[in-house]
């Protein structure tokens, strides 16, 4: 069984968006995105899960704030999980940045992705790439408690939180 879950995991990370995005023009850091999942929210099947998500984002050489709301879990997979509390750092990397603007987060971005959560937390998240494949979040530190299992094609859904 064991084996079968690292094959899972390997097998939708190649399939994920992420590796196959266009590689003509390379990606450029803008930011850094902190979201924390919100507690007692959403709903977890066992083949579809989907919790509340507060973010915020910290874009380069800035002491500004842009703050987002939304939505993330499995779109399609395996989710098992108790007592879940998640927070997760992206690296925001973007193929097209223009200067005189703020960065658009928000969005649909999808990935592949495979935690076990016994107390502490293992496994991971691939880079999940927003659905026009301008932007790429790129996860940089996981923290999750409870106990738990998830596995499949990840999504996150964003939109401006004027907070």
């Amino acid at each position: 069984m064991h084996k079968c879950v690292i094959a899972s995991v390997i097998l939708l990370f190649i399939a994920s968006p992420a590796h196959a995005a266009d590689q003509q023009q390379p990606a450029e850091q803008i930011g850094l995105l902190s979201c924390k999942l919100q507690p007692a929210t959403g709903i977890s099947l066992l083949i579809r899960s989907t919790r509340y998500i507060r973010c915020e984002f910290t874009p380069e050489n800035s002491d500004r704030h842009i703050y987002y709301k939304g939505e993330t879990g499995i779109g399609f997979g395996l989710d098992i999980a108790v007592n879940r509390g998640s927070e997760v750092a992206y690296a925001v990397l973007a193929r097209r940045v223009d200067p005189h603007t703020d960065p658009q987060l928000a969005g649909t971005y999808s990935g592949a992705g495979g935690t076990a959560t016994f107390g502490l937390s293992a496994g991971g998240t691939a880079p999940i790439e927003k659905q026009d494949g301008s932007i790429t979040l790129q996860p940089i530190n996981a923290d999750s408690s409870g106990a738990g299992v998830t596995l499949g094609f990840t999504y996150l859904y964003l939109e401006n939180d004027p907070h």
